[in-house]
Formats: C-alpha cells, sequence, structure tokens
C-alpha cells in the first residue's frame, strides 16, 4: 500500500453542485436482534433525503458483532477504536459528532441532525477515481479533495474499503435469518484509522490534494459490490465529518 499526496494550490475549484453530504455510521452486529430494524430505518431516511447525498457505513463492532458459530466475523481493528466503549447495539452517529460526546444515537434519532447536517455550508469536496485490474485484483485509488471556502482546523482524510449485499446470518426477532443481506459493511480503512493529513492549520479555497493508494482487494471479496468511500473530517473538533463520497471499485 503506498500512499502520494500532491498539492495543486493553483488549480481553479469549479462547484459540481453536490452540495454539503452526510455519513451515518450504523454500529451493528449480526448477532443483535434489533440491529435489523434500526438499519432499516436508515435507509429509508437515506431514500427519503437523497442516496446522493446521504451515506451509509455499517460498522460490526463491539460484544453482539464477536462472531459465533456461523454468524459472520466483519469487525475491523478501525471498527472497534470508533465504538470505544459505547453501550450495545444498535447505535449511531451522523458526521461522527455524537461519539465526540460520549454517546451515540439511536435509529429514532438520526433524523434531525441529518437533516440538519445537509443545510451546513459545504467546506470541502471529495472526488474518487478507482481503476480495478480483475486479474490480479489489485485496486488503485485516487481521492482528491479540494477545499470549497477558507477553513482552519486540524483536517484529515480517511479511506475506507465497503462491500454491499453480504449473504449471512443474523439475529432477528423470533429466531435467525439465514440469508440476511448486509448492507454497507465496513471492511477497513485503507489509510489507517485516523487516515492522512490533510491540513493542521489554515485551509485556503482552492486547496487541492490527490491521494494516491494501491491495495489488493481480498480473494473473498465480491468486487462488484465493493465501493470506496472517502470522507473528510476535522480532529480537532472530534472527527466531525465535513463532506463524504463514494464510488463503486467496477
Amino acid at each position: 500500500m503506498s500512499c502520494d499526496k500532491i498539492d495543486n494550490p493553483h488549480k481553479p475549484y469549479t462547484p459540481s453542485g453536490g452540495g454539503k453530504t452526510v455519513l451515518i455510521k450504523d454500529f451493528t452486529g449480526a448477532r443483535c436482534i434489533n440491529c435489523p430494524a434500526a438499519a432499516e430505518m436508515a435507509h429509508e431516511l437515506q431514500h427519503q433525503l437523497g442516496e446522493d447525498r446521504v451515506f451509509i457505513l455499517s460498522v460490526h463492532a463491539g460484544f453482539l458483532a464477536q462472531p459465533m458459530g456461523n454468524f459472520p466475523d466483519f469487525t475491523t481493528e478501525e471498527g472497534t477504536v470508533w465504538y470505544n466503549e459505547s453501550e450495545s447495539n444498535p447505535l449511531f452517529t451522523v458526521d461522527h459528532v455524537a461519539l465526540t460526546d460520549g454517546y451515540a444515537l439511536y435509529a429514532e434519532q438520526i433524523d434531525a441532525p441529518t437533516s440538519d447536517a445537509l443545510v451546513e455550508p459545504q467546506t470541502f469536496e471529495v472526488f474518487i477515481a478507482n481503476n480495478y485490474d480483475e486479474s490480479s485484483r489489485l485496486l488503485k485509488v485516487e481521492s482528491e479533495v479540494t477545499a470549497v471556502s477558507d477553513y482552519l482546523g486540524e483536517v484529515y482524510v480517511t479511506v475506507c474499503l465497503v462491500e454491499d449485499s453480504i449473504v449471512g446470518w443474523q439475529t432477528v426477532p423470533g429466531g435467525v435469518d439465514k440469508e440476511y443481506v448486509f448492507r454497507n459493511v465496513f471492511r477497513g480503512t485503507i489509510n489507517g484509522v485516523d487516515g492522512d493529513i490533510y491540513s493542521d492549520g489554515q485551509v485556503y479555497v482552492n486547496d487541492d490534494y490527490i491521494y494516491k493508494y494501491n491495495i489488493e482487494l481480498d480473494s473473498t471479496y465480491n468486487a462488484d459490490q465493493c465501493y470506496i468511500m472517502t470522507y473528510v473530517y476535522d480532529k480537532a473538533k472530534g472527527g466531525k465529518i465535513l463532506q463524504t463520497a463514494m464510488k463503486k471499485v467496477k
């Protein structure tokens, strides 16, 4: 895995018209009986507000995400760090704000924070370019982050691998669904739990960086259902996520 940060400070910024986006992190587990209904609520909210503006990342962490028998293991080191000492699943964060206060949100509490986050001023724009080689399973990722306005903060960029539509065992009311479809499963970050730094101080409009990574896709992952998710966050503000983008690997 390699990463290059390329500074293009003189590149003019042209708005894409996408606007502010929001990331809902769903902390879940295959042995969590209430998690399927909570995930459904989050996806319904995403459908209502726009699937191109609201993104969901299903992070399997905590006791109920630990594998047992035929239940899948989707746990990750990064997910465990994010989850930390939170309560039992299902729990959510909206643009990671809730975790900064030492608690997380329940599914019925995410509506207002998500709507509010969508109307926040957009400070960054994110573009993703993926190049995947089928034979070698080598994936080349470029995530370009451009400042839409001046910004002061400790800005980092996190790049995640996400796999959708994985079939496996899930605890549900009344028993176990052995053909449950897991959505937006977080497979891990490409650039570490904290990501890569963008700026540790003043950011100026049109500041532009490209982050490049090369990874080999795990042989057990379905490349047709894999995505790259990139989000920009302010570490000085407790990890507040400022913008998110997502693009299919293929």
